[in-house]
């Protein structure tokens, strides 16, 4: 196998282990961290387009039992929308959860916030569900 196609293997299997980590990498700013509870992380992640941010997700479980981790903890995600400074509106998506196995971390697939509202920054603002 030459370097090419061994490059284009790797990325391949990268992406099929977990393709939303893969996703979260490309064109987003740093982890921000968010919470925290029972030992499990939250952090979130931006990524400014034209006409859009999207946002996502990381829980992040540094014990030694698996957890079920909610963003939204049963509701809605809200996302305060912003332009340089100024608020442009708010947007919401639906809550969403996942096991996350001791010492792992899972990365949701990004929301979509503040589409048509030409906002370049955003402000999450959720509510936090860990359970065992």
């Amino acid at each position: 196998m030459n370097m090419g196609k061994r490059c284009l293997f790797l990325m391949a299997v990268l992406a099929a282990v977990n393709p939303a980590a893969a996703m979260a990498q490309t064109g987003f700013s740093k982890w921000y961290f968010q919470d925290e509870s029972d030992r499990v992380e939250v952090y979130y992640a931006v990524k400014v387009d034209r006409d859009e941010i999207r946002v996502a997700w990381k829980c992040v479980n540094t014990g030694s039992e698996a957890r079920a981790c909610s963003i939204g903890a049963g509701g809605e995600k809200t996302y305060l929308c912003r332009r340089d400074g100024v608020g442009v509106g708010v947007t919401s998506s639906l809550g969403e959860r996942a096991a996350v196995g001791a010492g792992r971390e899972y990365v949701f697939p990004s929301d979509f916030a503040c589409r048509g509202k030409a906002a370049n920054e955003v402000q999450p603002s959720v509510r936090i569900s860990i359970e065992r």
